[in-house]
């Protein structure tokens, strides 16, 4: 069973149905969280760790373990959790970790066996096909050249902080790339069960493929094919 939450990467009151949501699938933890899309020398680590504290404490869950680095971490590791949640900050940066510590293998796998993973703006962006949609929010400063998420979005990929002013850069973006984007704003989310996704949160989730534009309501199920 795959389960995995998607924000738009806005405040905690933005996000909010959507972590209460994850408080109640893993049963108030305990949970991993992964701050490497931030850069510690502008955002100590130590600061998304409180942040994430002030977020899940108030709901309930409050057993939540920082790994500032992943080079060493396997599944036997990751696997005593009941999730793992993905942090935001420069995507760019945040998969060139993932990938050199060869732990983008490991969220899959921990995926694949049950474990929920919940990424929030750059950490929803990896889970998607290709993560290029986020060139226009951050910068790839690490030398990123290969720019294939996750893929654990049945071919989708992810934009965040979505404003209706950005629909002709990503209907340009689903044009090149020839698959679906799923655009989130920082008050929506989705859920994907399986091969069914929900959206979760404030306002609709938005989806572009083939030039159409469809939007979802809250507590819909999503269609991106």
């Amino acid at each position: 069973m795959t389960r995995l939450l998607l924000s738009g990467g806005g405040s905690a009151e933005d996000s909010l149905l959507l972590n209460q949501l994850l408080v109640q699938l893993t049963a108030r933890g305990p949970m991993v969280y992964l701050p490497l899309a931030l850069d510690p020398q502008q955002t100590p680590y130590s600061s998304g760790y409180a942040w994430i504290g002030s977020v899940f404490t108030p709901l309930g869950l409050d057993h939540i373990t920082m790994w500032s680095d992943v080079s060493a971490k396997t599944g036997d590791d990751l696997n005593p959790f009941a999730a793992l949640y993905i942090g935001g900050g420069n995507t760019f940066k945040l998969l060139r970790d993932l990938k050199e510590a060869r732990f983008d293998q490991v969220i899959r796998r921990f995926l694949h066996a049950g474990g929920i993973v919940y990424g929030g703006s750059a950490g929803a962006i990896i889970c998607g096909r290709d993560i290029s949609t986020a060139s226009l929010l951050d910068r790839n400063d690490v030398g990123l050249e290969d720019t294939t998420g996750l893929d654990v979005l049945q071919g989708a990929s992810v934009w965040c902080h979505y404003q209706p002013t950005d629909d002709q850069q990503i209907r340009s973006f689903a044009e090149r790339l020839h698959h679906p984007i799923i655009a989130l704003g920082e008050k929506t989310g989705v859920y994907v069960q399986d091969n069914v996704m929900l959206a979760v949160g404030f306002e609709p989730v938005v989806v572009f493929h083939h030039g159409a534009r469809r939007t979802f309501p809250p507590s819909s199920v999503v269609l991106i094919s």
